[in-house]
């Protein structure tokens, strides 16, 4: 599993977990939750992303 795939699978855990609590102060921490992850996962994208194109980059070998 990739990281990519770690960072789905957890955000729909929260997801479910989220459903399942009755206390407004477990929701809302479960949504700050997601959203910290929902993040991790950007800027994941992100870091992939720099690291092929300096690798691309024939200028910089």
């Amino acid at each position: 599993m990739d990281d990519n795939e770690n960072g789905i699978w957890l955000e729909k855990q929260v997801d479910d977990l989220s459903k399942k609590q009755q206390a407004y102060e477990n929701r809302a921490f479960l949504a700050a939750m997601k959203k910290v992850v929902q993040e991790q996962n950007r800027r994941s994208e992100q870091l992939k992303g720099e690291v092929d194109g300096r690798l691309w980059n024939h200028e910089q070998w």
